[in-house]
């Protein structure tokens, strides 16, 4: 193992100290063999590595909406990169408190939040309106599969503890797509 690749099983996780050779291997390896993935993925103590990732992911997103709304959106990147990373760590401190209350088990908020990054990567494509709701179902269900696979809970215990984001990301979400929509 590299100080600059984390290797579990030939599985690579993204690394901020580089991330031209850690971040397509890790999409591939979560895309492809997504169980192993969570479940090798290592716990850490630290935010940046996620935060590096899921901004990757958000530059990603806003990008891909232009098309489909306007040059706007980039213009609108700064505001949409920090309510998402905001909400991103809100949902995490949530996740870590559910995980005691629901599954009797603990997860730090820094892990917490490394997977709802790994999670995030189908949101890519939230911005296309004919793949929006696929994307925010994978992801979903990338975070659902996470909990099970890295925490090693019940398929039902995941489900009580991701109801209550999933429902006000829905709500919240939703009404942007729809506020997003009125810029046509």
């Amino acid at each position: 193992m590299s100080d600059t690749a984390t290797q579990n099983n030939t599985i690579t996780y993204f690394q901020r100290n580089n991330p031209w050779h850690t971040l397509i291997p890790a999409v591939k390896a979560l895309i492809t063999r997504p169980r192993e993935f969570f479940a090798g993925m290592p716990f850490t103590g630290f935010y940046i590595n996620s935060l590096f990732f899921a901004s990757i992911i958000i530059f990603g997103l806003t990008v891909l909406s232009v098309p489909d709304y306007s040059l706007g959106m980039l213009f609108m990147m700064p505001l949409l990169w920090g309510a998402i990373l905001i909400g991103m760590w809100i949902m995490a401190v949530y996740i870590s408190w559910a995980m005691k209350i629901f599954a009797g088990t603990r997860l730090t908020q820094a892990n917490a939040f490394q997977l709802s990054s790994y999670a995030m990567v189908p949101m890519l494509f939230v911005g296309l309106s004919w793949l929006g709701i696929a994307a925010f179902l994978g992801s979903v269900y990338l975070f659902w599969l996470g909990l099970m696979a890295h925490c090693r809970i019940s398929a039902g215990r995941a489900v009580a503890v991701l109801i209550i984001p999933v429902l006000l990301v829905a709500i919240v979400g939703g009404g942007t797509v729809f506020s997003l929509d009125q810029l046509h």
